[in-house]
């Protein structure tokens, strides 16, 4: 029984050891899951970068064919010169822009605008064909456009987000005006430009469009859970400074994935638009998957030869040890059991005969037989028989039986920006056209007297000497002294930029004092100073502002 219970021993350590593989196993795949799920996140993120800036490439150059247009050029170096011609040529330029948008194929823009050297829209096909008249000036990629450059952007326009690329139109080797090129995001977009990943928009916490390279969008069920993810992740100060978040585990009921968030490149980022990337993964619950997944070639590649071999090894070696250690020596104590039948009453078990357990049978054996002989032998007695007639009397050939003897058994001059700058290689937010704020301009000194003769302005006065600093420094301004102190300076740059013809539609005071107050702050903190003066004056043709710190 000795081999019997070693090999019993081996089998248990085997199946243990078998089981343990098995769930390592599937923890291990379910890491490596995880690990190129996330490698895959990272890798298509990149491609999807790469593949925007292609796409904004591709609309650069086919709007060029209407940028190069000979007619559109002389409507818009027309109206640049004279703003009254743009009525009558508003339909001859539509009817131009029509055709080329139309020969722009797969890249056919959702709205296609122009625009003179002013930035004002001179027509406009695709939405709301009929607007123009409105100023598409501040915006940074149409500012580049009227500059000579070409321009890619992203645009939120009340609840829409566009791709928006914007080429200059020359004339007479002047810039005359721009053709601005707007597409929608929409899921077919989100598709074209990851086909394998599912990439998904969103403005805020609403997901405003997704692809479906499987052919299947997200439940609702994912979207609600998204919208839960994105308020947490738009919230957290890393992610706003960055651009971007780790790859994280998004489980919903129907579904487990891999995610990462990232801001668009562009003006809307200011308006929390961005993009983000879901892989599903498919984690094993339990080793048995290991069965249920395999497919037909999976169990064409098993070694079937060996396993059978191996399993009918297993079961003989089994069965020959049952043999050796019980069968044998069972059936070798019933045939001495069954000896004893015509043998001499006096006979008993050859007990060396046997080993380990049967011998301890065999013993039990015989001393049952020695208490039945003796119960037997005081029996006859009783009923008048002697010893000497059972056994016979000592001298007639007397013997000792067979089993009568026994033995022992044995693991940091303008106002600076007072954030800091973004970390290298990160994307980089820019404010967008519905919270869009210009800037902030130089600043420095009053502005110079007017102009004595038309279009000549006399030379730039240099800006005034700061106070001495005893002087700012005796008395520190309160708040209201401080808040009416802005108020001038803010009263004196309106006064300023209207006087310049510049637009001061958005400069509120609320946001001017936002400004000055970070700025000076800023200052104050780099240079140790306790007064910021602030002082008015034009440079280059433009208002401006000057920060003096003053210790």
């Amino acid at each position: 029984m000795f081999a019997s219970r070693i090999w019993t021993l081996l089998l248990a350590l085997i199946a243990g050891a078998l089981i343990a593989i098995v769930l390592l196993a599937t923890d291990l795949v379910n890491r490596e899951r995880l690990e190129n799920a996330t490698a895959l996140l990272y890798k298509e993120s990149d491609k999807v970068e790469i593949s925007a800036t292609l796409h904004a490439r591709k609309r650069l150059d086919v709007i060029l064919t209407a940028a190069a247009d000979e007619d559109v050029r002389k409507i818009l170096a027309e109206v640049s010169a004279n703003a009254d011609k743009a009525a009558s040529a508003r339909e001859k330029l539509l009817k131009v822009l029509l055709e080329k948008n139309t020969a722009f194929g797969k890249y056919k823009a959702d709205i296609l605008i122009a625009v003179d050297s002013k930035g004002t829209v001179i027509g406009q096909v695709g939405t709301n064909p009929h607007s123009k008249g409105y100023n598409l000036a501040g915006f940074p990629a149409v500012d580049g456009a009227l500059r000579g450059y070409v321009r890619d952007d992203v645009w939120k326009l009340d609840n829409e987000v566009f791709l928006v690329a914007a080429r200059p139109v020359i004339q007479g080797g002047r810039y005359v005006g721009a053709i601005i090129h707007l597409l929608t995001v929409n899921d077919k977009l989100a598709t074209e430009l990851s086909p394998k990943v599912l990439l998904a928009f969103f403005s805020g916490t609403d997901i405003i469009a997704a692809g479906a390279p499987d052919g299947q969008g997200l439940t609702s069920v994912q979207r609600a859970h998204l919208a839960e993810l994105l308020e947490k992740t738009l919230a957290d100060k890393k992610f706003r400074e960055k651009g971007y978040s780790e790859v994280e585990r998004f489980t919903a009921k129907d579904a487990d994935f891999m995610t990462v968030y990232a801001l668009v490149h562009g003006e809307a980022a200011s308006n929390d638009v961005g993009y983000l990337l879901l892989v599903p993964v498919s984690l094993m619950a339990t080793p048995t998957e290991f069965y249920e997944k395999a497919g037909v070639q999976d169990i064409n590649k098993l070694p079937r030869e060996l396993l059978i071999g191996g399993i009918v090894l297993v079961v003989l070696l089994g069965w020959l040890w049952n043999y050796l250690e019980a069968e044998r020596p069972v059936g070798k104590l019933h045939k001495a059991v069954t000896a004893l039948e015509t043998s001499d009453p006096k006979d008993q078990l050859n007990i060396y005969k046997f080993s380990r357990r049967i011998r301890k049978i065999a013993i039990a054996f015989n001393k049952v037989a020695d208490l039945k002989m003796k119960a037997a032998v005081e029996s006859a007695a009783g009923a008048g028989k002697s010893i000497d007639s059972i056994l016979g009397h000592p001298g007639e050939g007397a013997r000792l039986s067979s089993a009568s003897f026994k033995f022992v058994e044995a693991t940091a001059d303008d106002i600076p920006d007072a954030p800091p700058a973004p970390t290298a290689g990160a994307p980089r937010p820019v404010s967008g056209p519905q919270n869009a704020v210009a800037p902030p301009r130089p600043i420095g000194a009053p502005p110079p007297p007017a102009p004595t003769a038309a279009g000549a302005r006399p030379p730039m006065p240099p800006p005034p000497a700061a106070p001495p600093a005893h002087q700012a420094a005796a008395l520190l301004p309160t708040p209201e002294e401080e808040q009416a102190y802005f108020r001038k300076i803010h009263n004196e740059f309106v006064a300023l930029k209207q006087k310049l013809g510049e637009p001061v539609d958005q400069l509120t005071f609320d946001r001017f004092e936002v400004t000055l107050k970070k700025n000076r702050d800023a200052l104050a903190a780099r240079y140790g100073c306790k007064v910021v003066q602030f002082q008015v004056y034009e440079k280059d043709g433009k208002a401006s502002l000057k920060a003096t710190p003053v210790k």
